[in-house]
C-alpha cells in the first residue's frame, strides 16, 4: 500500500491592508415617467417681470405703428400742398401783379346853392373822380348801388348812389357822382365861400363799392372796397378849386 505523502499546506498569503481603498461603485441611471398633466412649471419671479415688460413693449409698438405711417403721410401731403400753394402764389403775383385802384377828386361843383323861399329843392354837389388801375392783368367791375357821403367837419351834408362801370387793367377812367344835399340850408362856411370868401373848406368824401375782380374771363368774387378822400377846397361860388387832397382805398 502506497504511502500517502503528506504535503505541507501552502503558506498563508499576505493579509489585505486595512488602508486599501474599496473598489469604485458603479453609477446607475433611473428613468421616471410622470404623466404630462401632472407637470407644473413655475418660473422664478424675475422671469415673470421680464415677460410682462416684453409684452408691454410689444403692445406699445403695435399701438405706435399705425400712427407713425399716418403721421408721415400727413406731413408729406402738407409739405407738397404748401409747396404747390407757394408756387401758384408766386406765379400769380408775377403774372397778374394785382394792385388796389387809386382814387382822386378832379372836380367839385355846387349846384342850386340858393334855393328859392319855400322851394323843396336841396343843393347838389357834382363830383368828378379819377380812378387808376395799375394792375398788370387784373380788371375791376364796380357794381351799382354803392353809397357815397360828403361830410363837412364830420357832419353829413350830401349823399348819393354809385353807378356801375368796368375798368380794365393798366387803365385810368373818370366817373361822376351826383350828391344831393342832406339839408336845404348850407353850412355857414360854405355860404361864406359862395359870397366870395377865400377860406379853405375841409370836406370828406366816403364811398363804399361792391367790386368784382377779374383776370381775363375769370371772376374772382365780389369784395367791398372803401374809399376815403380828405379834400380842402375854396371858391365854391363857381367851380371849386381843389387845394389839397388825400385819398385812401382798401378792400375789406
Amino acid at each position: 500500500m502506497a504511502e500517502r505523502a503528506d504535503h505541507p499546506p501552502p503558506p498563508p498569503g499576505p493579509k489585505p491592508s486595512a488602508a486599501a481603498s474599496p473598489a469604485p461603485r458603479r453609477t446607475e441611471t433611473y428613468v421616471v415617467q410622470v404623466p404630462k398633466e401632472q407637470i407644473y412649471r413655475i418660473p422664478p419671479p424675475e422671469n415673470a417681470k421680464l415677460v410682462e415688460q416684453y409684452r408691454n413693449n410689444l403692445d406699445n409698438r403695435r399701438q405706435r405703428r399705425p400712427i407713425i405711417p399716418c403721421l408721415k403721410w400727413t406731413v408729406s401731403i402738407s409739405l407738397v400742398a404748401g409747396i404747390l400753394a407757394a408756387t401758384i402764389a408766386i406765379i400769380y403775383f408775377l403774372v397778374v401783379r394785382p394792385a388796389d385802384p387809386s382814387f382822386s377828386v378832379t372836380r367839385l361843383m355846387l349846384k342850386n346853392p340858393n334855393p328859392r323861399s319855400g322851394s323843396p329843392r336841396k343843393p347838389e354837389y357834382d363830383v368828378t373822380m379819377r380812378v387808376d388801375n395799375p394792375s398788370l392783368r387784373m380788371g375791376y367791375s364796380y357794381e351799382a348801388g354803392g353809397k357815397a357821403i360828403l361830410a363837412h367837419h364830420g357832419v353829413e351834408i350830401a349823399v348819393g348812389k354809385m353807378k356801375a362801370f368796368d375798368q380794365g387793367y393798366q387803365n385810368t377812367i373818370t366817373f361822376q357822382l351826383a350828391l344831393k344835399g342832406s339839408h336845404i340850408s348850407l353850412p355857414k362856411q360854405i355860404r361864406s365861400s359862395l359870397k366870395g370868401s377865400k377860406d379853405v373848406i375841409p370836406l370828406s368824401l366816403m364811398i363804399e363799392f361792391s367790386v368784382s375782380k377779374t383776370v381775363g374771363e375769370l371772376e374772382m368774387g365780389n369784395k367791398s372796397l372803401d374809399v376815403t378822400c380828405d379834400i380842402k377846397v375854396s371858391g365854391l361860388a363857381r367851380e371849386a378849386r381843389i387845394v389839397s387832397q388825400k385819398c385812401k382805398s382798401k378792400f375789406t
